[in-house]
């Protein structure tokens, strides 16, 4: 339930023997809703609508006067006692709506519209019916209070469901076995009774469990062609006209779900569970779940189907198998009373599946849950939330309460072949369709994924919507190949809380992973580069390179970055010399210039590359900065530094009581750089600060020391 949803209240009044007087229906309009005007009616309980009141008071039998609502009931004007502006009515069991004219019922209803906030709980009970029997005293019975919860639905999952946490009656569906019909659910609390099938059951607030929804003995059925009614002897249909059906669990048409299991000469058939509802909104199915991670949503979902398309009883009595003369809910609907079922948790209402006609289908209904920051476990019940019987049958399986995977693409994967000395680039793309699985950490394996350790590089992302989900990146720091990484993996961890990240039932692990491959180049990639160039013509960058020694196979992957860390490509120029000669070629960068912008290449041959050097265009003047460092590091610091002419710098750095640790001079040319600070294995793990210092400027960066 939203804000701006309209709701409709409904009161079920039955009278199925004798003659009460002094009926009506008292309420309140809820707070947190709104009255929507001329919506007062008494209806069958198919939804129909058998007497219409106006708003006013005095002048027919409704009123709403402020936010008090009233119904006088009782309209049978050959008793002498029906209901007026002024007098509460008398019902007799036989009257007008009937039910197979031995119980009348009737539905005080009226609408509303929410206007309470998100995050809002309301309450739709409290009203309140009177009436009384022969000289006894007006009796009142109050209904309980109804909470319902007013929060943003976001449907069910687009992706895939994780592990199921219901954990109970076979992880929700509800096993199977030989034998047609189960034993009993200690999950179906104890407002149904257990029955097996039969020519009359299960009766109104039975339930059944079985893989085969005919009737036993000689009745028994592996097909749902029989006729309706069923007017075999004995007959093959609960109450003649029940569909015979299997269950839905792994059914290879999930609409259709499965054939009546054939438990005579087969060895087993799943099982579902089958309930007989009627007048009473009553729970179906009730589980405490436990184990459960906080601050995450969850998909509370299952498979329904209406499974009597022939059980309506019209307002004058007459049921839809009884021959001429019935009056359908609908247009080709003789199914009668729609099942409606209310999904709550810690006894609030969050969802309710709306009116289920019958289709001969299953469907899944459903809706997602987010957990509390600190919450772990909750109670999930299921309830009829239709009024009454004449139809309202309906099987349901396949229940769950299970987490919206996330995808976790590893890029690239899965191998990195590098050659020795070259920059190593690592992402994993995330995406989900909720936006709180924004925690990550990467961890790397040396033991070809035995045993997985936390590299230290953790951060939190910031999703977008693309389409369906919420996407985000997660960078690791580029880095030196070299032989401490070789044949190492690489994989990425998210979850919902910092603390969830250490909770391997709360925490999700890409399931693709990057191994890191050093190569000596010198051997495995023939092309070289032997000179990269650029410059601005026009608003836009031109890049030239020239190579010798190239192959039929060769190509060259033009890479691009605003930040000179985050590179991606842009065009691809494949080899045209080949066969060991040289090659000269140049491409025009699309986008313009703006500025700085630094552009390499990614030379590849077959599935080795390297990477050439970085350069860098600027259509303004270019400033000295430290564009980027390996941080965390371990044995060596890689340090990008730009300059708008030759420098010469020192590069020291610093221990967190700012002890000189290493230091070193370094030649800077125009452009950028890369400097290497190597011999830093001995170093314990902690912040330290590096310091680029030349004639004219000094940059200090904050670093940190990670032992891999």
């Amino acid at each position: 339930m939203e804000p701006n949803d309209v709701l409709q209240i409904k009161a079920t009044f039955v009278v199925k023997a004798g003659t009460l007087d002094s009926c009506a229906f008292f309420d309140n309009i809820p707070a947190g809703t709104t009255y929507i005007p001329g919506t007062l009616a008494v209806l069958t309980n198919e939804g129909k609508i058998y007497k219409a009141f106006t708003d006013g008071a005095g002048d027919d039998c409704g009123s709403v006067v402020g936010t008090a609502v009233r119904i006088n009931l009782g309209y049978n004007t050959a008793a002498g006692k029906q209901a007026n502006a002024f007098r509460r009515g008398e019902i007799k069991n036989t009257d007008k709506p009937s039910f197979y004219l031995g119980t009348c019922i009737m539905v005080a209803s009226y609408q509303v519209k929410i206007i309470a906030p998100l995050g809002s709980i309301i309450n739709l009970g409290g009203g309140f019916v009177t009436s009384k029997s022969g000289l006894l005293p007006i009796t009142t019975n109050t209904f309980p209070a109804d909470n319902v919860a007013i929060f943003t639905n976001y449907g069910l999952c687009s992706n895939s469901v994780g592990t199921n946490s219901i954990g109970t009656e076979f992880n929700g569906t509800f096993g199977s076995g030989k034998n047609k019909d189960r034993g009993t659910s200690a999950n179906v609390p104890p407002s149904y009774t257990y029955a097996t099938f039969a020519a009359a059951n299960p009766q109104d607030y039975f339930y059944g469990i079985s893989n085969n929804t005919s009737t036993t003995g000689a009745g028994y059925s592996t097909v749902n062609t029989w006729a309706k009614p069923d007017a075999s002897v004995p007959t093959h249909r609960v109450f003649n006209v029940w569909d015979i059906i299997g269950d839905h669990t792994g059914a290879v048409s999930p609409t259709l779900g499965n054939p009546p299991a054939d438990t005579v000469n087969n060895s087993n058939g799943g099982y579902m569970l089958v309930i007989n509802s009627s007048y009473r909104i009553d729970s179906a199915f009730k589980q405490t779940i436990t184990g459960l991670c906080p601050n995450t949503y969850y998909e509370f979902s299952l498979w329904i189907r209406n499974i009597c398309s022939k059980c309506g009883c019209d307002s004058n009595g007459k049921g839809a198998t009884g021959g001429a003369g019935y009056i359908p809910s609908g247009v080709g609907d003789s199914s009668g009373v729609h099942p409606n079922l209310t999904f709550a948790i810690n006894s609030v209402d969050y969802y309710t599946s709306g009116d289920l006609p019958y289709t001969g289908l299953w469907v899944k209904k459903g809706f997602t849950y987010l957990t509390g920051p600190a919450e772990t476990s909750f109670t999930a019940m299921l309830r009829n939330n239709a009024p009454g019987g004449g139809g309202n049958d309906w099987a349901i399986d396949d229940i769950s309460i299970a987490t919206c995977t996330p995808n976790l693409t590893m890029n690239p994967s899965p191998n990195v072949n590098v050659c020795l000395g070259n920059q190593v680039d690592m992402n994993a793309l995330i995406s989900c369709f909720f936006p709180n699985y924004i925690y990550w950490t990467w961890e790397r394996s040396t033991d070809g994924g035995a045993t997985w350790t936390n590299t230290g590089v953790s951060g939190t992302g910031t999703p977008t919507l693309v389409g369906a989900n919420w996407q985000y990146t997660a960078t690791y720091p580029t880095f030196l190949a070299d032989s401490s990484v070789h044949n190492n993996l690489f994989r990425i961890k998210i979850a919902s809380t910092p603390g969830n990240l250490s909770d391997p039932n709360c925490s999700f692990t890409a399931s693709t992973l990057i191994r890191v491959w050093v190569n000596n180049c010198s051997f495995v990639l023939p092309v070289k580069l032997t000179s990269f160039n650029g410059r601005i013509e026009n608003n836009y960058n031109k890049l030239t390179w020239t190579t010798e020694n190239e192959t039929t196979t060769t190509q060259y992957d033009i890479e691009r970055s605003v930040d000179g860390i985050h590179f991606s490509s842009i065009g691809i120029v494949p080899a045209t010399a080949g066969n060991g000669n040289p090659g000269a070629y140049a491409f025009n960068d699309p986008s313009s210039s703006g500025g700085p912008v630094y552009y390499r290449i990614k030379l590849k041959d077959g599935a080795n590359y390297q990477y050439s050097r970085i350069i860098t265009l600027n259509a303004g003047e270019l400033k000295f900065e430290v564009v980027s460092t390996l941080n965390p590091f371990d044995s060596y610091l890689s340090v990008s530094i730009n300059t708008p002419a030759t420098n010469n710098a020192v590069i020291t750095l610093f221990d967190s009581f700012g002890r000189l640790v290493k230091q070193q001079n370094e030649t800077l040319q125009a452009g950028p750089n890369k400097v290497i600070v190597s011999g830093l294995s001995s170093l314990s793990s902690g912040h330290y600060i590096l310091s680029v210092k030349t004639a004219d400027n000094v940059v200090n960066k904050q670093v940190i020391k990670i032992k891999i």
